[in-house]
């Protein structure tokens, strides 16, 4: 793109888009970008062709003074689909202790669902699964991870950053963000899941897949905790994961290590089986996107072998799951950044929501499980509207 092309673009984006604020906080720091300066629509898929657009974009913003430009994207589980990449003059970053409400001044209405519509039927949903299960027993897969989705539309349209201050203080621990799709379209969230980091040559993943649901009753989370870490079934479609972040990222590494049994992690509606892996990278190791878009779809997403699972998704799930179960995240001009899972996500678009969840199929699922484990992983959001 040609420095008149990229200086049109901006002036148009400056008077339409520049509020377009986009944040990501996690319990490391807090990231909001305000002055958008280009934003691109492509999908990220062929590789070389996103990487020179992205290279050229930031060569742009710093020729033109900025120093500190950022990357902040949304690219869809389907990576030949168009993603939104959003490219910033600045950002601040500041520990999560530092307030960031800017819309604190703005008082809370209380909100009514006014309409509900499923996008994917619970029998639809239950049908696929036990295709899924047919298809396992067949040894044509190991695992699959279907999804639903579901539109709530309610009495008045919501301000995105209230929204997401919401969900941060919901979600303390999780991956929360709020990423400008089109105008007035966001993507916002919390992702328990982090896909890849890189800060320099330091990297690190941590996958989840395994999930029981969390209740307001201390026993009975000891005991799903206790059911969960014990469960062969869970086990198993974890270890798959696993196995998959490791034989892709261990290429790229001088040095790795990778947790030798999971971990319990806690959100505030779920409990997931979760490691972790790090690595020291290769001098010559690609930057965080191309890292991240390296590991997706993990099979904690997609399913395994990848390819069979992947078709087997957009052949009978019954909706175009666009950017749910893609990657969101950031990254600076040096290559350093993070991206996480798009899960625990909705599609806001005025006064509507699109939320979605998705559960891991492996043999010994059943289907009413299943798709109570997708009930119960909407929540995470719909709680965000119930304190509006």
């Amino acid at each position: 793109m040609t420095t008149k092309e990229y200086s049109s673009t901006s002036q148009h984006l400056r008077s339409n888009h520049q509020n377009q604020i986009a944040c990501f906080a996690s319990r490391h720091h807090h990231i909001s970008a305000r002055h958008l300066i280009h934003k691109i629509h492509m999908p990220v898929t062929p590789h070389s062709a996103c990487n020179q657009q992205i290279a050229d974009c930031f060569n742009y913003i710093k020729a033109q003074g900025h120093p500190n430009p950022i990357l902040i994207a949304a690219i869809p589980f389907d990576t030949t689909q168009k993603g939104t990449l959003n490219f910033y003059s600045d950002f601040d970053k500041t520990p999560p202790t530092i307030p960031h409400n800017h819309t604190s001044h703005i008082p809370a209405t209380p909100t009514t669902l006014i309409h509900k519509k499923a996008l994917v039927e619970r029998q639809t949903f239950e049908h696929s699964v036990q295709l899924a299960l047919n298809a396992i027993e067949n040894d044509k897969i190991q695992k699959i991870v279907l999804s639903q989705a579901t539109e709530f539309e309610f009495n008045q349209q919501h301000n995105p950053e209230h929204l997401f201050n919401t969900l941060v203080k919901q979600n303390p621990e999780a991956y929360n963000f709020l990423i400008p799709i089109e105008e007035n379209q966001y993507i916002f969230g919390a992702s328990p899941e982090l896909l890849l980091s890189r800060q320099h040559q330091q990297i690190r993943s941590n996958p989840l897949a395994g999930s029981r649901p969390r209740s307001g009753c201390t026993e009975q989370n000891s005991q799903s905790k206790t059911d969960l870490y014990q469960s062969a079934k869970d086990r198993h479609e974890h270890q798959l994961v696993i196995d998959n972040i490791r034989q892709k990222l261990s290429s790229y590494c001088s040095q790795f290590s990778t947790s030798e049994t999971p971990d319990i992690l806690t959100t505030s509606t779920m409990f997931h089986l979760s490691s972790v892996f790090q690595g020291q990278l290769k001098n010559n190791a690609p930057n965080a996107l191309n890292l991240a878009l390296h590991l997706h779809p993990t099979p904690a997403v997609c399913g395994t072998p990848t390819a069979t699972a992947r078709q087997f998704i957009l052949t009978h799930e019954g909706y175009n799951r666009h950017y749910y179960s893609g990657l969101n995240g950031w990254m600076d001009a040096s290559g350093n950044g993070e991206w996480v899972v798009t899960i625990r996500n909705g599609l806001l678009n005025h006064n509507k929501i699109r939320l979605y969840a998705g559960a891991g199929i492996v043999k010994g699922s059943e289907a009413a499980t299943e798709w109570q484990e997708t009930e119960a992983k909407m929540q995470t959001m719909l709680n965000v509207f119930q304190q509006q």
